[in-house]
């Protein structure tokens, strides 16, 4: 499993990969936009991605966003990451140069 912090405007995907990181706690906050993906609803978001389910702006409830992703395998929950960076960047010219980095 690996979490994905999305934040905008100054757009960013880290990914965290270390449950014990204190980054990760942030993602249980009081109002925090959080998505759990998995292989049983995989299909589902990228369906609400594609449709622009997720809005971002520049205001505290819709400028970031955190997915905790458990796929089959490293290297799907890699792809979903760049998938969800392509997606985005569809819709929000920001993301389409948003670096993604490895934080834990």
């Amino acid at each position: 499993m690996i979490c994905l912090y999305i934040n905008y405007p100054n757009p960013h995907f880290t990914i965290h990969g270390n449950d014990f990181c204190s980054e990760i706690r942030k993602m249980h906050k009081e109002n925090q936009r959080k998505i759990d993906v998995s292989m049983g609803n995989l299909d589902n978001v990228l369906t609400d991605f594609i449709a622009n389910k997720y809005k971002f702006a520049a205001k505290k409830e819709l400028n970031d966003l955190w997915i905790a992703i458990t796929l089959d395998s490293p290297e799907q929950e890699i792809g979903f990451v760049n998938t969800i960076q392509t997606l985005l960047g569809l819709q929000y010219k920001p993301f389409r140069n948003g670096k993604i980095k490895k934080h834990c």
